[in-house]
């Protein structure tokens, strides 16, 4: 137990003379578990975990289930890790709310990787815009399982119109892993970009999330407006 208590102290010690980047990867969920489980070595629950899921960010963002099956994790554990990865999430999105998406896409696009890359199902997110680009309001619009989420434009736009919006943009996540957009993914951007222009309100980009990376339909050769202007 001394022993452990030693091993602890030193790691703690190392985080907080160099904070994240003096940890290797097993060892930031080896010290984030012995905040959780005081008394047991969760040096070997840290690399099942990373063995398993490969990533931090997956192991925060996996079900609690399977946590559970992880040897020395329990329920309350599981559901503190994934309440640190939510409460990460609150912050993110509210540091960006506000803020112009022109000018931070890269806020935009950091919460979305943080929030839907590693989602085991797929999920759809509207980030509604002010006429001046701030993000007022961001909305899950829908969940589905790993192949199938329906995306209905009356719902986006009756939201738009409540909030005053004058621009919407839509994100969703690819749990496959592919960043290739799909016949469908150009089909509801298609009818969202067409009843965008009939409403005033303007779709401003569709951004697919997957395995940590971000494509933007806008800046691609489909993208409707440049369809049209061909």
């Amino acid at each position: 137990m001394k022993e452990n208590e030693g091993h602890r102290e030193r790691l703690l010690d190392r985080y907080k003379k160099g904070a994240l980047p003096a940890l290797q990867d097993y060892e930031v969920l080896e010290l984030l578990l012995t905040m959780i489980i005081p008394r047991r070595d969760t040096k070997p629950m840290a690399k099942q975990l990373l063995a398993r899921f490969k990533t931090v960010s997956a192991v925060l963002a996996a079900d609690s289930r399977e946590l559970q099956e992880i040897d020395g994790i329990g329920e309350r554990a599981a559901t503190l890790l994934r309440f640190i990865r939510d409460t990460g999430s609150f912050c993110l999105q509210e540091s960006f709310a506000g803020k112009s998406y022109v000018t931070s896409q890269e806020d935009v696009e950091e919460y979305l990787r943080f929030h839907y890359a590693h989602l085991r199902e797929e999920y759809a997110v509207a980030l509604f815009l002010d006429n001046r680009n701030r993000v007022i309001h961001t909305e899950i619009l829908a969940e589905g399982t790993v192949d199938h989420c329906t995306i209905y434009p009356r719902k986006i736009f009756d939201k738009a119109f409540r909030l005053g919006g004058a621009g919407v943009l839509l994100a969703h996540n690819h749990p496959g892993g592919s960043i290739t957009p799909s016949e469908a993914d150009w089909n509801i951007t298609t009818r969202l970009y067409q009843a965008g222009k009939l409403l005033d309100i303007q779709l401003v980009d569709h951004i697919i999330v997957a395995d940590g990376q971000i494509v933007s339909l806008r800046t691609l050769n489909q993208w409707p407006e440049k369809v049209q202007n061909r």
